[in-house]
């Protein structure tokens, strides 16, 4: 004789197989990128961008080192505690992303002279502490990079090193006369400016202002002329573009120029309705730059995070990509 409860179980079962049939299937997981181990993805933030909290999105995993630029001091010569600092400091150290602050040519020249240096410094470093910052970037250029540039490189890096903590700098081919080869021994790596080769303030003379040859040069000047190891240098990428028509904004984050040219992602140059052209890396130089970085140098360097553009057409992106075979 068969059960009486039979029939309510078929039922049971054809319910749950047309449940189960009216299931949405569920997308794939979104492809996660992550900065490399070994090899340094170095990012600029501007403290602007931070006090505004423009960076509060930002996936801070995608870099593994950060510079914070604070252009200038406060009356005390320290480092200004802008809003949002604090927090974006801990987000970066939970990912194990070191920070450092910058400083810039905003910072008083006189305060790098002998009898001011020793004060300078203890500001400094002691901005590092009360910040929990893993150290200083130097980013003086031109005129800010005189004759009291070796001794200060010395001094800091002695002051840092009792605390643990880095010291690095950003240095361009063009400047290497004012910066002696023994400041440069002071610093743990280096980040070359491989941009500006040329921009606005050459109206008359327009073109790319960072090609892929200028990256080949640039490593290899600093390699095989100056005599630095390959994993101290870190290439320098622009996340920017020039323009040099005189009837027009100069200088365009790369995410103005993707959002209003369709494919300029895949381009390194764009030209207006106007016929004016405006000059830039698009992703698949980025990708070649990164990729011949990961032979030839000790990482790469990012000036700077905030001009990026989201999304598929994101430069970061192209970054991992080339640098890290996992992200794909």
């Amino acid at each position: 004789m068969k059960p009486i409860y039979l029939p309510f179980l078929l039922c049971l079962l054809m319910l749950a197989c047309k449940t189960r049939r009216l299931i949405p299937p569920q997308p794939a997981p979104a492809v996660v990128f992550k900065a490399p181990a070994n090899f340094r993805v170095v990012g600029y933030m501007l403290g602007g961008d931070i006090a505004s909290n423009k960076v509060a999105h930002f996936d801070l995993s995608r870099i593994n080192y950060l510079n914070v630029f604070f252009n200038g001091q406060d009356a005390n010569h320290k480092l200004r505690r802008i809003p949002h600092l604090d927090s974006t400091i801990t987000a970066a150290h939970k990912l194990h992303v070191t920070v450092l602050a910058c400083i810039g040519n905003g910072t008083n020249s006189a305060l790098l002279a002998d009898s001011s240096r020793a004060a300078f410094i203890d500001s400094l470093v002691s901005s590092v502490d009360e910040l929990h910052l893993d150290g200083i970037d130097v980013d003086l250029e031109g005129k800010s990079i005189d004759t009291n540039y070796e001794a200060f490189a010395r001094d800091l890096s002695v002051a840092l090193k009792l605390k643990g903590k880095l010291l690095t700098a950003a240095i361009a081919t063009w400047e290497d006369e004012r910066i002696s080869a023994k400041a440069l021994t002071y610093f743990d790596f280096l980040n070359i400016m491989t941009y500006d080769a040329t921009g606005p303030w050459r109206l008359n003379e327009p073109g790319p202002h960072s090609p892929y040859s200028m990256a080949v040069s640039d490593l290899d000047f600093w390699t095989n002329k100056k005599g630095i190891p390959k994993e101290k240098l870190n290439l320098g990428l622009p996340f920017y573009g020039y323009c040099f028509a005189p009837d027009i904004k100069h200088e365009f984050q790369y995410y103005e120029i993707v959002n209003a040219f369709p494919g300029a992602e895949n381009n390194d140059a764009v030209t207006d309705t106007a016929g004016r052209v405006i000059y830039y890396n698009g992703i698949p130089t980025i990708k070649k730059k990164t990729a011949y970085a990961t032979q030839n140098a000790g990482g790469v360097m990012i000036w700077q995070l905030m001009q990026d553009s989201p999304g598929e057409k994101s430069l970061l992106t192209a970054i991992d990509q080339a640098a890290n075979p996992s992200n794909k």
